[in-house]
């Protein structure tokens, strides 16, 4: 008896022309389905041929965003990444004009053409669930940090010392600035401090360092960031957050989700780093307020 060739069931089952027909039909639209959802699950990119394929195994091409806080910490991570993987560094900086802050629409877009022209990873991402398109992943965490009261009042410790008219400048969207909101409505408005949205980091400490709040809600690597040029800044008094809690954010890298192989790999050269104790030394040389994630 021969080999049955690969199919011949279906067919022989689907009798008449008809039906068979209709078979070949059902089985070609689930596949240019899946390949439609695919295809639909990526930004459009305008000649993609042009871009090419990055074809250079022996080094790692990871991309650090030029605005980013952090962005002398990642460049030391994306090194030590590469070496662990046993690869060259090759570190790609983002200009200025690629915005990434909203990550939407014409963002997403330049972001996937950037992925796929310069970079295998992208450093510098805080980890929030849902919050990235299904065709990008995450790797691990390599470091956790948080978010951090400043008021330009140094008699006031805790949050809990701002007198109930005073003002808090917060940047809009973040984790920590949603907790604040809930906080805020739950104690009610004879109880609660006065909330005005910033849309930066930087616009909520010049704010207070202008005396329009009395105090700020900002990143901790952030405030690393400006504090070294801006005496101002570095003189702004932090706050305990009591009566809130202490909100954290992981940040680590992201990659296209088609290389699996890559992120699981990202993922053993981040775990292997952070127990022999690169990272943490990465971070305390630069007195980055951070820390690693076990």
């Amino acid at each position: 008896m021969g080999v049955r060739p690969a199919g011949s069931k279906l067919i022989r089952r689907a009798r008449g022309p008809g039906r068979a027909a209709r078979c070949l039909a059902g089985l070609l639209a689930v596949l240019w389905s899946g390949t439609a959802s695919r295809v639909a699950a990526q930004p459009f990119v305008v000649d993609p041929w042009r871009f090419g394929t990055r074809d250079n195994n022996s080094a790692l091409a990871y991309c650090i965003d030029a605005r980013d806080p952090d962005q002398p910490v990642a460049r030391s991570i994306g090194r030590a990444l590469a070496e662990a993987l046993l690869l060259q560094p090759r570190e790609y900086l983002m200009s200025a004009d690629f915005r990434t802050a909203d990550m939407s629409g014409e963002d997403m877009d330049n972001l996937y053409r950037v992925l796929i022209e310069h970079c295998d990873v992208v450093l510098g991402f805080k980890l929030v669930a849902n919050a990235y398109p299904a065709w990008l992943t995450v790797t691990r965490p390599y470091y956790r940090s948080r978010y951090v009261y400043l008021t330009a009042t140094p008699t006031w410790n805790r949050l809990s010392d701002l007198p109930v008219d005073a003002a808090i400048g917060a940047t809009i969207g973040t984790a920590a600035d949603m907790r604040l909101s809930q906080y805020l409505v739950a104690v009610g408005p004879d109880r609660a401090w006065s909330k005005y949205p910033m849309s930066s980091d930087e616009a909520a400490l010049a704010a207070v360092v202008a005396g329009t709040t009395a105090a700020a809600l900002v990143w901790a690597p952030t405030l690393w960031s400006l504090a070294q040029t801006d005496t101002r800044i570095a003189s702004l008094t932090p706050l305990a957050p009591d009566p809130l809690p202490v909100s954290f954010a992981d940040v680590g890298a992201i990659l296209l989700t088609k290389q699996p192989f890559l992120r699981a790999n990202l993922d053993q050269a981040i775990a292997s780093l952070t127990a022999d104790g690169t990272l943490a030394a990465i971070l305390a040389q630069a007195k980055f307020p951070a820390e690693v994630v076990r």
